[in-house]
Order: C-alpha cells, then structure tokens, then sequence
C-alpha cells in the first residue's frame, strides 16, 4: 500500500502527561510503519524535541499558508499536503479544518470532562467532541467514554484502547520475591496527599521503598528505569499501563478512586473506565484492603498475564495499524474507486434529549 503523509496534532507538546505521551508513542509507530508523519500543537517542548531526535519534524502556528516550521535552520518552507489528520482536542481541531478544509481528520476523545467553569461561566472542556469542524471519524479510548458520545452528541466512535510501546515497557526483571519498591506515578498529587498516604502505609506494611514520579514529583521523559526498578506500580490511565508492560504489578489508584489491582478477573470492569478509577464509583481502598489485593495477586502468574495481555489488547503497533486503516478507510483506498468523505455533522449536547 502507499505511504501515508499524516498530520498528528494535540494541545500540548510540551508536557510529560497523558495525551502527549500518547502523541509521542502513536507518532513513532506510525513512522516505524513507513508512513510520514509531523506533528503539530501550539505548545511545543520536551516531547517534540524528543520527536525531533526520531526524525519526526514538529510545528506551533497556523497561517492562510498552512502550518510554519518549528525550526528554519534551512529556510525550507515543509510541504504541507496531508492525506489525513489525527488530532486530540477541540480547538486543535476546529484550527486544523480551517486550515485542511477537505482533509479526513480522525478525532480521538480520551476522556468524559467535557465541560469547565471560566470567568463564572460553562464552556467546553479540551475533551469536548468538536462537533461543527466535519470530524470524519471519532475514536474513544475506552466502553465509558464512547457511551458518553453516543449517549449526549449521537456519535458513533469506535474504540482504540490506549496503547504502550512494549519494545520500551518490557520485563527486563522479575519482581521481587516480596514487593520492595513501589512507584507512584501521577501528575495530580502532591506527596502528603491522602491517596498517596495510603500508598505509602501499604508500602510501610511491607517494608518496601515508595519512589514517585510525575508533575509534582520528579519529572523525567523516560519513566523506563523507574518503572523497571519498581516491583509494584500505582496510577491511572498509561502511567500503570506502563508497569504491567514491564512485568509489574499495576494497581489503578488516583484523583478517581481505587480501581484496584489490575488481573484478569478485574480487567473487564477497569478498563471500560480507562483505568481510572471510577469503576469503584470513586472510592477508596483502604491501606489494609489494598494489602489484601496485592496478598492475593502478587504472583508470577498475574504478572505473566499482565505482560500478555498489554501485548494483545493495548499494543502500540496494532493501534497505529488500526488509525491507518481507518486513514485509508476514508480516502476510499480500500475500494476501487476513490472518493471523497463525508464531512459528519453532530448535535450538540444541548439539543440530545
């Protein structure tokens, strides 16, 4: 089949969270692929610099002309000629359609906060489907956030579960025969807060280390050895995809509550909330409950499926093939006759009843 030339593009570039480490590790893999790919966001930083080092170019504004470089080291205006766009957010959306106006864009929906408060007043959340840019094809990271869609905007997206590199997140070790270091990783807490007080009674109970990484914590572009250097893993979403990845124990633990110890009779449920949380309908573990669960689960064979299972479920490349054929789904490329998409118009939420 034909390389594709892709356009990749989130809020940020510049952080070390969620949604820009996804950009990261979807970029890549779409590259590995033999496609071409860039990349844009207004805010750029240590994740397009790390793009950069991949070879992958990354740009920060939007003219009548198209989008400009990031850097003009050779004065070389980049060809701006996309067959399709992948973007997170909706005002990074709605910037690219009037730029692309005929362009297949591919719109992923990590989350349900899909409103805030600004100046005393409701406005649309970064995670609000954008609805009036003629989104081609959304796609919801997990069972809750597409019931969202469908259920308040009438969208039908498909599912594409968050991915981890497993050729970076492996088992370089075994666990230890009892755990000895915990990894907290998080970007919503702070060191004395209660959810991280459980966490380090449970690694007290244990006579383990508890290490942290994370906005308010140490802040690093590669959790690697982190994570490898841990025994348990505690976080929500990619942060204790990761430790599983790499033969950990992963417990969902975070702002939304205790998912609890991730193992196939828990699987299910956890991950139709995205690993957040919430499928304990916000509560929390006490520090004697969650000893129970890693009591119970701390064995080879719940390490063993984990590693398995990320592998099947959560696999970067089968994902990045999965946004390509939905790519070439929309440009008619599996077809005979090539023809041009359908610009989808939604309904507001307020007009759902």
């Amino acid at each position: 089949m034909t390389q594709l030339k892709i356009l990749l593009a989130n809020n940020s570039l510049s952080m070390l969270a969620g949604s820009e480490s996804w950009a990261y590790t979807l970029a890549i893999q779409l590259k590995k692929l033999g496609h071409k790919v860039q990349c844009f966001s207004p805010e750029l930083g240590i994740i397009s610099e790390e793009l950069d080092k991949e070879g992958i170019s990354s740009f920060n504004q939007i003219s009548t002309s198209g989008v400009k470089p990031f850097s003009f080291v050779f004065g070389e205006e980049p060809d701006h000629n996309y067959d399709v766009i992948i973007a997170n957010h909706n005002h990074i959306v709605r910037i690219l359609r009037e730029q692309f106006p005929k362009t297949p864009i591919i719109s992923t929906i990590h989350g349900i906060i899909h409103f805030q408060k600004e100046n005393g007043q409701e406005v649309w959340a970064p995670e609000h489907p954008e609805l009036e840019s003629g989104v081609n094809q959304f796609i919801a990271v997990s069972e809750e956030v597409c019931d969202k869609l469908q259920r308040d905007y009438n969208i039908d997206a498909t599912i594409i579960r968050n991915f981890i590199d497993t050729n970076r997140y492996y088992p370089k070790k075994k666990v230890s025969k009892t755990p000895k270091q915990f990894l907290f990783n998080s970007n919503y807490h702070s060191a004395h807060d209660p959810e991280v007080e459980i966490i380090r009674t449970v690694a007290k109970h244990y006579g383990a280390k508890l290490t942290a990484v994370g906005m308010n914590f140490v802040q690093t572009f590669d959790t690697v050895k982190a994570v490898q250097d841990a025994d348990v893993v505690i976080g929500m979403g990619r942060s204790v995809l990761e430790g599983v990845a790499a033969g950990r124990l992963g417990i969902v633990h975070g702002r939304w509550g205790t998912g609890g110890v991730i193992h196939q009779g828990s699987i299910d449920e956890i991950r139709k909330f995205n690993f957040s949380g919430r499928n304990n309908d916000d509560k929390y573990l006490t520090a004697e409950e969650l000893i129970v669960e890693i009591d119970k689960f701390y064995n080879q064979k719940t390490i063993d499926w984990g590693i398995n299972y990320i592998k099947r479920e959560h696999n970067a490349v089968v994902a990045a093939e999965s946004f390509v054929r939905i790519a070439r789904d929309l440009l008619g490329q599996n077809i005979t006759r090539v023809i041009e998409p359908p610009m989808k118009k939604y309904k507001r939420q307020k007009d759902v009843a």
